[in-house]
């Protein structure tokens, strides 16, 4: 960008040059909202208009008991864009053998990366069927995305987590959307526990005070497109009051040591 920063450029609209964005929170197919774009395309379209690299996505479906049908649709979609949409494979608790099967089946295809949990459908997380699929992402070293409201339950769950599969790194989706302080020492006292950005509601200033407090190395982006808008969640992060080279960590640095570690 020939000098010039990160917010002036985003601010211009021009592509971001920094190496490999990672947005670690998407999400693909049909909601019940209208998104007149929503193709894995369009998708694609808007990560080169920004200067994204990758997008870790998980279906819609994720909080439905759809969740088969979205993982072949977002296995469709890595297969389009190999290198471009990666994924997370869902899951609904009907059994531990059930669940297992489910992990093993995509986690060992190509553009699988991780695990995508969501206690919105009535599941808590510690609910003993969703262990089989804790257990691979731990022998396989990869990311567990959570959906989380600040919850001392969800925190509570997390740590046991964290201590149980330690090869495994925890993202906390949606950190810093209430109780910024618990976020923050859970953060800073789990190793393998970082923070994701995300979120509609965060109030100005939380991308500073997530990494204050946390640390840098603790906290990646993500964007929640579609439900949110990638454009505008960058937006938050490129205007955070944190120099260049952290927000180079925040957009890709901490992801791609996250992701590097995969078995």
């Amino acid at each position: 960008m020939s000098g010039e920063g990160l917010l002036e450029a985003g601010r211009a609209g021009r592509t971001l040059t920094v190496p490999d964005i990672i947005d670690m929170h998407g999400h693909l197919g049909a909601y019940q909202f209208a998104i007149p774009q929503r193709s894995a395309d369009d998708l694609v379209a808007v990560m080169d208009r920004v200067g994204v690299r990758r997008i870790v996505c998980s279906p819609m479906s994720c909080i439905s008991g759809r969740v088969e049908q979205g993982n072949r649709e977002a296995l469709a979609a890595a297969r389009a864009h190999p290198g471009r949409i990666l994924a997370y494979v869902t899951l609904w608790p009907t059994s531990a053998e059930a669940v297992e099967a489910e992990t093993r089946r995509y986690l060992d295809e190509d553009g699988f990366v991780g695990v995508k949990l969501h206690d919105a459908n009535g599941f808590a997380y510690d609910l003993p069927a969703y262990a089989p699929a804790l257990q691979i992402a731990n022998e396989r070293r990869m990311p567990v995305l959570l959906h989380t409201w600040g919850k001392a339950e969800q925190f509570g769950q997390v740590r046991q987590f964290a201590e149980r599969y330690p090869q495994a790194s925890f993202l906390l989706g949606h950190s810093g959307s209430t109780n910024e302080d618990g976020y923050i020492q859970i953060a800073r006292q789990t190793p393998n526990v970082y923070l994701e950005l995300c979120g509609s509601v965060t109030r100005r200033g939380i991308v500073e005070t997530l990494v204050e407090g946390a640390g840098v190395d603790k906290v990646v982006w993500g964007s929640d497109a579609y439900f949110l808008s990638l454009t505008h969640q960058i937006g938050k992060v490129l205007g955070a009051r944190i120099c260049e080279a952290d927000k180079i960590k925040v957009l890709s640095t901490n992801a791609r040591a996250i992701l590097g570690r995969r078995r």
